[in-house]
């Protein structure tokens, strides 16, 4: 997730479409400081839509009219798979005002391979300048659509690549948090991790017995709702299957439905709970190889995948996951699992509610377990942390690692013409058999999501994943069972 759930991360902003440019923003540093808010601006858009667009990054444009006016003429962000870009929304938002304008984006143009929309729509448009916010961080579309941009005359401008001020790197920190997982998956070859507990006042997950709800208040649960809604996913353990028998829905929180991904190593689990219900959203089991297989074999019956690991760890399992294209994952386990996770570096951000209670118990459990620790200064200090109070409670939220800089040592303008195209710095591993469906390239085969595609019998058919859509229908006979 990029953004604190139900909180953004960006302070209020005076700027509606049509605000005057010279009214858009109050504070000083002339130009600059406008700028900042606008690039913010594009950020805050880019954010409405965070859990929906997964595997592909969160994005948001703004269109400031020409001449002297310089009015905000036009906004758009890309809502879903497989809806408009937030270029094409903005320029036809603007319409014949975009001739002479400036579009501002959180981020560089650049989704699925050979798709051209978004920079189409803004030179067909009319505009003149870009400004983008931060660079792609997917090496392989890294710079491609501000050579484009800069090739169909247009002036791009990555914005303060060059300068340095606070304001300025506010509005990067902005940039890179909205697509925080992308950026952190990027960087780390791993999902976006997020871990999230609930505990009483003296550190407390649950009682000495092992009941635990509720410790947190409705409040704090509808943001949980939220935050599942922002992910591709959920990852529990077994002893959270056996103590509280979760749902792990996203209910009252909006957004998709995540996967459900249940550790582990024993495969000890009941016959009967809420997650081998997959009529609304699937659930994964990863486990040992080797483990009950007779239970493997009932769980398949009711439609559950299992995948088995050699040795079953959360850096393979991340790795895996990542292999399966995605994005970005939600911890909800106990304090064993989530000691294991934070040990292999696969947990970047932390949301900790707090609540005002204190329950005590010498045996009762804390959100955290062992980690080797002996001395305070050891201890893992949380970065960008952020308060807030959700009813009751105390929410606690901050990085466990610092957000990756992905700027990369890109030749400037002036170099840009002396660049040979037949030579590319990054060959891609990414797996080009994926076809696109939809005028935007919105489906590929690294969707986890499912989605519906019409037959050869002109009839809907649900599929779990993209890649197992392409697979069935390209090889009608071909039945093996996908796994990466």
């Amino acid at each position: 997730m990029a953004l604190a759930v139900g909180a953004s991360y960006f302070s209020p902003i005076i700027l509606k479409p049509r605000a005057t440019f010279a009214n858009a923003v109050t504070c000083s540093g002339g130009n600059h400081a406008l700028e900042a808010a606008l690039v913010r601006r594009a950020a805050e858009l880019a954010d409405k839509s965070a859990g929906f667009t997964s595997p592909h990054p969160n994005v948001g444009c703004l269109v400031v009219s020409g001449g002297g006016g310089g009015d905000v003429v036009g906004e758009g962000y890309l809502y879903a798979q497989g809806t408009k870009p937030a270029e094409v929304q903005a320029v036809e938002a603007a319409g014949e005002r975009c001739r002479g304008g400036t579009a501002f984006l959180n981020l560089e143009p650049g989704d699925c391979h050979g798709d051209h929309t978004a920079v189409s729509a803004l030179v067909q448009a009319g505009i003149t300048r870009a400004v983008v916010g931060m660079r792609h961080p997917l090496l392989h579309l890294r710079g491609n659509a501000i050579r484009e941009l800069r090739g169909q005359g247009l002036q791009v401008d990555v914005f303060g690549e060059d300068l340095q001020s606070k304001i300025i790197e506010e509005a990067q920190k902005a940039c890179r948090i909205v697509n925080a997982p992308l950026v952190y998956r990027s960087a780390s070859r791993v999902p976006f991790s997020v871990l999230k507990y609930a505990m009483t006042l003296d550190g407390k997950i649950a009682a000495s017995s092992g009941h635990a709800a509720w410790i947190s208040s409705k409040k704090s649960r509808s943001r949980v709702f939220e935050l599942r809604g922002r992910s591709d996913a959920i990852v529990v353990g077994g002893n959270t299957v056996r103590l509280d028998n979760p749902r792990l829905t996203a209910r009252h929180g909006g957004g998709h439905l995540p996967m459900r991904i249940v550790m582990t190593q024993t495969l000890d689990l009941p016959e009967e709970a809420h997650l081998w219900d997959i009529s609304e959203v699937s659930t994964i089991v990863v486990t040992q190889r080797g483990a009950r297989k007779s239970f493997q074999k009932y769980l398949a019956s009711k439609g559950v995948e299992v995948v088995e690991f050699d040795i079953l760890n959360p850096r393979d399992v991340m790795e895996y996951f990542y292999d399966r294209g995605y994005l970005s994952i939600l911890w909800e386990c106990g304090g064993a699992l989530t000691a294991s996770a934070i040990s292999s570096g696969v947990i970047h951000k932390v949301f900790a509610f707090v609540a005002p209670k204190i329950i005590g118990g010498k045996n009762a459990p804390s959100p955290v377990g062992e980690l080797g620790m002996v001395e305070m200064s050891q201890a893992l200090d949380l970065i960008d942390v952020c308060y807030e109070q959700v009813g009751p409670d105390m929410l606690v939220s901050g990085f466990l690692q610092p957000i990756p800089d992905l700027t990369p040592v890109i030749p400037s303008v002036d170099e840009t013409s002396a660049i040979d195209p037949t030579v590319t710095p990054y060959d891609s591993n990414i797996i080009f058999f994926y076809k696109t469906w939809d005028p935007y390239g919105a489906f590929s085969n690294f969707s986890p999501h499912p989605i519906q595609m019409l037959d050869e019998n002109g009839n809907y058919a649900t599929w779990s994943t993209v890649e197992h859509c392409y697979q069935v229908t390209s090889y009608p006979n071909f039945r093996l069972k996908i796994t990466f």
